[in-house]
């Protein structure tokens, strides 16, 4: 068939521009499909890293002016009918919407309008964070309005289908698509020193707090050891007071946000995941293809990557015990270092692909 009879209009939303995980996987498949000649344009709040990066493509962002996470009643009914006139002018063939915001603006503006498909992907959920119990019901039955309304909802594990799949009336829309990642290149190392490392937005939910009181045990133990922590968030000025309170500044380095991140993988000697809640890491990918011994909380999605002991080591959410024993086992045991790191790219390799990812996405447009 002739390229252009396959063409579509496809317009991406997301609530926010930061470029976390949610955003670069809009971000890939934006770009994907601009490379497969589709007419492709991003709604966001924001004018942050990922519009710039999608410009930087050649890809049309429209900018919701104050757009973000949390609510305000009155500007909100202001970015919702901007939505509705966006999605009325661009008349896309697909309306794919990531985040919980942006999903239930989106999909009501999309169904309202007519949208042929309109797809929704799930990245985690809000009623797994901690949080009064109320806001937990809210956001579960917002959450299965989202879902009852789009056409179809893909979820990035495993574990965050099985959180909703026994809703009523929705069985029929969900589908598991992994995360998936290309191989990349890494920078060459030039601190030899000891180094423990993460790449994580500084939000409460990645559990950074917890990493700095089992750092502050383990830094004890082995004063050489340095803590790096790229990315930058809400938690900045209250991690860094943490540190400072724990005397643990002179071990810690907080690096903000860095560009292209993944490539520094190569100085870091174990990377850790500490966090409460998650749904498909795109860093615990990175660290599995830059062959890191990882560390990581046993929540959400990770033990679909992590088999604990075999290419891992998982432990308890928010249990700083355990994260500084492991902490400790491993930087005194290279060969088990090696062991895990090896093992973990060659899994991550085979299952978590970004060919198939893409592939398996736009099947369903």
């Amino acid at each position: 068939m002739i390229k252009w009879l396959l063409s579509m209009k496809i317009l991406y939303g997301i609530t926010k521009s930061n470029f976390g995980g949610a955003q670069r996987y809009v971000y890939e498949l934006a770009v994907e499909a601009k490379k497969l000649d589709h007419n492709v344009a991003v709604l966001c709040g924001g004018n942050g890293p990922l519009a710039q990066k999608l410009k930087a493509e050649n890809i049309r962002v429209i900018t919701i002016p104050g757009f973000g996470r949390d609510m305000a009643l009155l500007a909100d009914v202001s970015h919702l009918l901007f939505i509705i006139k966006t999605v009325w002018r661009e008349k896309p063939d697909v309306f794919h919407i990531s985040s919980a915001k942006m999903g239930g603006a989106g999909i009501f503006s999309g169904r309202l309008l007519g949208i042929r498909k309109i797809i929704f992907t799930a990245h985690g959920w809000a009623f797994n964070e901690p949080r009064p119990a109320w806001q937990k019901v809210l956001i579960k039955f917002f959450t299965w309005v989202t879902i009852l309304s789009a056409h179809k909802t893909i979820f990035v594990s495993e574990k965050t289908k099985k959180d909703a799949e026994r809703w009523p009336f929705i069985k029929n829309k969900l589908t598991v698509i992994h995360n998936g990642i290309s191989r990349f290149n890494l920078a060459q190392r030039e601190d030899v020193s000891f180094t423990v490392g993460t790449i994580a937005e500084l939000h409460r939910i990645k559990g950074l707090d917890i990493l700095l009181k089992a750092w502050n045990k383990f830094h004890k133990k082995h004063p050489e050891a340095k803590l790096v922590i790229m990315g930058t968030g809400e938690e900045k000025e209250n991690l860094e007071t943490q540190a400072q309170e724990l005397g643990i500044t002179d071990s810690v380095n907080f690096k903000g946000y860095v560009e292209n991140a993944k490539q520094y993988l190569s100085s870091f000697d174990i990377f850790v995941l500490p966090s409460r809640s998650e749904a498909m890491p795109y860093t615990l990918l990175e660290a599995g293809l830059a062959e890191l011994p990882v560390i990581a909380t046993s929540v959400g999605g990770i033990p679909e990557v992590i088999e604990s002991g075999i290419n891992g080591v998982l432990v308890p959410a928010e249990e700083e015990e355990a994260l500084f024993s492991t902490l400790v086992l491993l930087a005194e045991d290279e060969e088990l270092r090696k062991r895990l790191g090896t093992n973990l790219k060659s899994s991550v390799q085979e299952d978590f692909s970004f060919e198939k990812m893409v592939k398996n996405t736009f099947a369903l447009y």
